[in-house]
């Protein structure tokens, strides 16, 4: 196995950590090889990422967001849906709507396509839907963190 040396003179740069979805730091290069290193001081991932893109993880280990999210968000909890339900061609239709108020009750499944969905109430009503399209207003709710970085995740790096 080859060792390969680390540069720790270089521009400030930030990576969306592949793990967590918070902002990783770069903390090393290495021009010879054109290989980037990048630490995560949210969960403390190593990754290596080279001049195509491509990812090596060091320390840590893909996330496994129902579990994380179902263990790590405190529920019942206040969110807002922050993405149209329709598109430019058609109207919002049905009973949820951009902006509206919500309180997100617990997480109720994974899809490949929607990524983690919860139960949600508006109202006396109860839906399932996607986590990765509601947003916390609150930045100073113990939940807002988790989410946001749930949603630069399942938005860059799924």
């Amino acid at each position: 196995m080859k060792v390969v040396e680390f540069l720790d003179e270089f521009d400030d740069d930030s990576e969306i950590c592949t793990i967590c979805g918070a902002a990783a730091k770069l903390t090393g290069w290495n021009e010879e090889n054109e290989l980037s290193r990048f630490e995560c001081a949210d969960c403390g991932a190593i990754f290596v990422i080279d001049d195509d893109y491509n990812e090596t993880i060091i320390k840590g280990k893909k996330r496994n967001w129902e579990k994380h999210l179902s263990k790590n968000l405190s529920f019942p909890f206040d969110a807002r849906i922050d993405e149209h339900q329709g598109n430019d061609l058609f109207r919002e239709r049905g009973p949820l709507r951009y902006d509206d108020k919500v309180i997100v009750m617990r997480v109720t499944g994974e899809f490949d396509l929607y990524g983690v969905v919860a139960e949600i109430k508006k109202g006396r009503n109860s839906y399932e839907f996607p986590l990765c399209d509601l947003a916390i207003d609150d930045e100073g709710t113990p939940n807002y963190k988790e989410l946001e970085n749930y949603r630069v995740w399942f938005a860059n790096c799924r």
